[in-house]
């Protein structure tokens, strides 16, 4: 199948995209704060932003022919653009983080200003809350049933997506998992590390016959092969990663498309149970859409309300904001701060306020209790 080609393709010199290749090779795979390596894919798509925005520039009428050329007038050029085309909040972040780690690598580090000179405040808020229940339960979605088809296709896809439901791996994860080497603590908890994003090792507790015996099931199915991964023992990463998508897409149907749900919604499931075993109440999400009679309705608002936040309100049926959404009975803020901990280390998360991405918040009724009292 033919690649399409990119806006720098169909823009830029040869020489132009030579030029720009020479001066980031050398740092292409550095952090941005300097120390270790940056994953493949940020580094891929460091690549294709520099190039698309030389490429832009190019069709604003400024051709230049290498990056060290950049002066703060084609940031100014370029954010304006980038402003009256409507682009989003989270474009305008990574486009503008990636040119100030490019400007640091050429030594110009004065080339790229903050957010807020060149866009006003509300342009780059983040959608930070979920505002819908993205899980496979929430969208009706026999997790069980799923596990049982894709079995049946290819044993191995079976088990990578029990895994994912019921430790809340990412796709990698469950692909690279080891199964003879996770297990720690006595059995109590796994540890992740194939395949986590900046190899970052986590643990993960095992607390369910469900989870026993799904580990059980992936040591059977590894030790069949010679490889001690999950993944197809005949394939590279790379090659199973591809198999994989094809597979659930093709066969199984599921995409945002066809089903409605992605394999990301089987770690937002994860999250909202791990929630609800810590904090003893249904996830912020899962309590909205109750309240709201079963619908899958909205929790919080569009941007973050800090760390371990539950901020925002429910929305009417006409989408416009009605009363604050009040936490369940019982439920304190210290409890909800240390459900919302547990869930984000358990997912592999630095981030207390991460966990609203997948169970939504409460917005500041803690808050206001909090002064109440």
């Amino acid at each position: 199948m033919k690649t399409k080609a990119s806006l720098a393709d169909k823009v830029l010199p040869k020489p132009v995209q030579d030029a720009i290749e020479r001066t980031i090779e050398p740092h292409i795979y550095e952090r941005a704060s300097g120390i270790g390596v940056c994953s493949t894919k940020t580094a891929k798509e460091r690549r294709q932003h520099i190039r698309a925005t030389v490429a832009t520039l190019w069709q604003l009428g400024s051709k230049i022919q290498k990056l060290e050329s950049l002066s703060p007038k084609h940031i100014a050029l370029l954010t304006a653009h980038w402003d009256q085309e409507g682009m989003s909040p989270e474009f305008l972040h990574n486009r503008l983080s990636v040119l100030r780690t490019l400007a640091g690598w050429m030594g110009k580090r004065n080339l790229v200003g903050d957010l807020g000179d060149y866009f006003a405040k509300a342009r780059t808020q983040r959608t930070t809350a979920t505002e819908v229940d993205k899980s496979w339960k929430g969208k009706e979605i026999d997790v069980e049933a799923i596990i049982a088809r894709a079995t049946q296709i290819d044993e191995r896809l079976g088990v990578m997506i029990a895994l994912m439901d019921r430790f809340g791996l990412r796709v990698k994860e469950a692909i690279e998992f080891r199964p003879a080497q996770a297990l720690v603590d006595g059995g109590t908890a796994i540890e992740v590390f194939a395949g986590t994003k900046g190899g970052k090792l986590r643990r993960v507790p095992v607390e369910t016959d469900q989870q026993r015996e799904t580990l059980a099931w992936a040591r059977d199915v590894v030790a069949q092969g010679r490889v001690k991964r999950v993944r197809w023992p005949e394939l590279t990463w790379k090659k199973a990663q591809s198999r994989f998508y094809n597979t659930i897409q093709r066969k199984l149907g599921i995409a945002k498309a066809q089903l409605g749900v992605t394999m990301h919604g089987l770690r937002h499931g994860y999250g909202q149970r791990g929630y609800e075993k810590v904090a003893g109440v249904p996830s912020p999400i899962v309590h909205a859409n109750a309240s709201n009679g079963g619908g899958n309705g909205t929790v919080g608002e569009s941007s973050s309300g800090g760390e371990g936040s539950v901020g925002g309100e429910s929305s009417g049926p006409s989408g416009t904001r009605s009363r604050p959404l009040e936490p369940p009975a019982g439920l304190t803020r210290e409890k909800h701060r240390e459900a919302s901990m547990a869930v984000s280390r358990w997912l592999g998360h630095g981030r207390v306020d991460v966990t609203a991405a997948y169970y939504g918040t409460y917005g500041h009724a803690f808050r206001r209790s909090r002064r109440n009292e």
